[in-house]
C-alpha cells in the first residue's frame, strides 16, 4: 500500500474548475472553491455554459438578437459576480463562457490538467438544495478528476474518509490527506461491513474491518496527522449517512468504485446513493484521478 501511495506525496491543489449557473447552490461552491483556494494557493477557472437558443420555429432576426444578447448579458453577470466574489478573496481567477450543453460542455471542459471540480448539487431550476441536478449526476459519471459537490457551505474541517481496503479507496484516503495537511481538517476513517456478515460471524467482521483500517492507517506512513477510526456495520450508504450527520462531518470522501464483494462497500451505487441521501458535501475521487 506504501508504494502504491507514494506517487501521490506532495500533490498541490493547483487548478480548480468551478462551473456555475449562478442559482444558490453554486455560490455555495464559489465560496467553498475560495476557502480552499484561499488556504492551497490554487487558482480558479469559473465556467458558465450559456444556453443554447432552440426553437421549433423562425423569429425575426431583431427579436432572435434581442434574446440572444439577454442570455449574453446574464451569462456576463453571473461571471462577474464570480469574478468579484474571488477576488474580494484574494484568489486568482479567470472566466470562461462557452455555448452548449451543460454537462457535455463541463466535461470536455474538464479534460484539462484540473486537480478539482467544485460544483453545486442542484441547478437554478431545482428546488431541494441537497438534491443532485441533473447536470451534476451526469458530471458525477463521467468525470475524470475528482469532484466536489457542494450542499453547504464548507470549511473542510471534518472530513469522513471512507474506506474499503481497495486501490481505490487508498487513492481517495490519499486526496483527503492532502486536503487535511491543507485545510487543517479533523480526519475519520470509516469502514462499514454489510449487516448480514456481522450476522453470520461478528468476530470475522469486525477483525476484517479492524485489518481494513489498519492497513489504511499503515498507508500514510510518517505523516503527522491525527487520524480517528470507526466501525460500523449496516447498509453502508445509509450507515455513511448517519455517521457524517452524528459526526457533524462537513465532507464525505469516497472512492468512485469497489470491489463489489460482500466485504468490500466502496462505491459504484454507494457513491451515488450516499450522494442523494446525504446533506453533506461530498467528494468523489474516480479510479483514474
Amino acid at each position: 500500500i506504501r508504494d502504491r501511495l507514494k506517487i501521490w506525496r506532495g500533490r498541490i491543489l493547483k487548478k480548480i474548475l468551478v462551473p456555475t449557473d449562478g442559482a444558490a447552490s453554486s455560490i455555495m461552491a464559489e465560496e467553498t472553491a475560495a476557502i480552499i483556494a484561499k488556504k492551497t494557493g490554487a487558482t480558479v477557472t469559473v465556467l458558465h455554459v450559456m444556453q443554447e437558443l432552440r426553437l421549433g420555429y423562425r423569429l425575426p432576426s431583431y427579436v432572435q438578437d434581442e434574446l440572444l444578447g439577454s442570455i449574453e448579458q446574464h451569462a456576463k453577470n453571473i461571471v462577474n459576480n464570480a469574478r468579484a466574489l474571488f477576488t474580494e478573496e484574494a484568489v486568482k481567477v479567470d472566466t470562461e463562457m462557452i455555448s452548449g450543453d451543460p454537462a457535455a460542455t463541463i466535461l470536455e471542459f474538464s479534460k484539462e490538467d484540473y486537480d478539482l471540480i467544485v460544483m453545486g448539487a442542484s441547478g437554478e431550476n431545482e428546488k431541494d438544495p441537497y438534491a443532485l441536478g441533473s447536470v451534476t449526476k451526469k458530471v458525477i459519471m463521467h468525470a475524470r478528476h475528482s469532484i466536489l459537490i457542494v450542499k453547504k457551505v464548507t470549511s473542510l474541517s471534518n472530513l469522513l474518509v471512507c474506506v474499503d481496503g481497495s486501490d481505490h479507496s487508498i487513492k481517495a484516503l490519499n486526496y483527503a490527506v492532502e486536503i487535511a495537511q491543507k485545510m487543517g481538517s479533523k480526519m475519520t476513517l470509516l469502514n462499514v461491513q454489510e449487516r448480514r456478515l456481522h450476522d453470520v460471524s461478528p468476530k470475522a467482521a469486525e477483525e476484517l474491518s479492524n485489518r481494513i483500517i489498519s492497513k489504511s492507517l499503515d498507508a500514510l506512513g510518517k505523516r503527522k496527522l491525527k487520524v480517528d477510526k470507526k466501525s460500523e456495520f449496516g447498509v453502508p450508504s445509509n450507515t455513511i449517512v448517519e455517521v457524517a450527520e452524528k459526526g457533524n462531518h462537513d465532507l464525505i470522501v469516497l472512492g468512485s468504485r469497489g470491489l463489489g464483494t460482500i466485504d468490500r462497500f466502496l462505491l459504484g451505487s454507494v457513491s451515488d446513493d450516499v450522494s442523494h441521501k446525504t446533506k453533506r458535501s461530498v467528494l468523489i475521487v474516480p479510479p483514474k484521478e
